[in-house]
């Protein structure tokens, strides 16, 4: 075969791979509420046919079929919002035309990957927004779903991050880690306020099932019941100039210190 056919059919079934795997383990570990770390050992001890290592070596990412997360979840009566292992991005499904959108136009979350740079998505629960957040530098917002009136609570930016931009950014209140800074410190104060709240926590370590500190961190977050939307820019710079305008604009009310 020549070359440029093999390179072609290298590309297609590459191509292939991905449109089957196109769950990272960050992203999966996000919707069963669990720390990436944790999945990636399970996937390393099993090597279940759901999930794939690229390359198949130590520091290799994980990918897995939405249906295996599927399967996951079911294991763990967590149940995940019909479509959304399946609605990952692509770079490809961006419109970056800034100047095509008004400012102020609003578009339905579940079209996301197609909203240009500088529109805001609508409002969406915490809970369904990793899947549609985009991989785009840009600025998010989250709103108490029970006060929606009271509008933003917290603001917050994302640059790059390594090609994942917001989406990058919600998978790490997503997955807990961001327990000692933004978001998650301003949930884990609130959450240390309510009564019901830690005595869920004291039950289970007197159970012996004490949380572990990531999941208490993502439980924090549940508890404020949070609502999302965000807005993408062309670079990193971008976004830090529009979150310090709004941060300026809504100073008054917003958990940012």
């Amino acid at each position: 075969m020549p070359s440029g056919l093999r390179i072609r059919a290298a590309v297609c079934c590459k191509m292939s791979f991905m449109d089957d795997y196109s769950v990272s383990a960050e992203e999966a570990a996000a919707m069963l509420g669990m720390s990436a770390k944790t999945l990636r050992q399970i996937l390393r001890d099993l090597r279940p046919s759901g999930a794939r290592q690229v390359p198949p070596q130590i520091g290799g990412n994980w990918f897995l079929q939405p249906s295996y997360v599927d399967e996951l979840a079911a294991q763990r009566g967590r149940t995940i919002a019909p479509g959304a292992t399946r609605s990952r991005a692509k770079p490809t499904d961006f419109v970056p035309a800034v100047e095509q959108a008004s400012k102020h136009r609003v578009v339905r979350a579940k079209d996301s990957i197609e909203l240009p740079h500088g529109v805001w998505s609508e409002w969406v629960p915490f809970s369904d927004a990793l899947p549609l957040a985009p991989r785009y530098p840009g600025v998010y917002m989250f709103r108490l779903a029970k006060d929606p009136a009271r509008g933003p609570v917290y603001i917050g930016m994302a640059g790059e991050r390594k090609g994942n931009g917001v989406r990058g950014r919600l998978a790490i209140y997503a997955s807990g880690k961001g327990a000692a800074s933004g978001l998650g410190e301003h949930a884990f104060d609130r959450a240390l306020e309510d009564p019901k709240w830690l005595q869920a926590r004291l039950d289970e370590a007197r159970a012996g099932k004490p949380m572990r500190a990531k999941e208490a961190a993502r439980s924090a977050i549940d508890h404020l019941g949070l609502e999302v939307r965000w807005q993408t820019v062309s670079t990193r710079a971008e976004a830090l100039q529009l979150e310090g305008r709004l941060i300026t604009q809504y100073r008054s009310q917003l958990w940012n210190r």
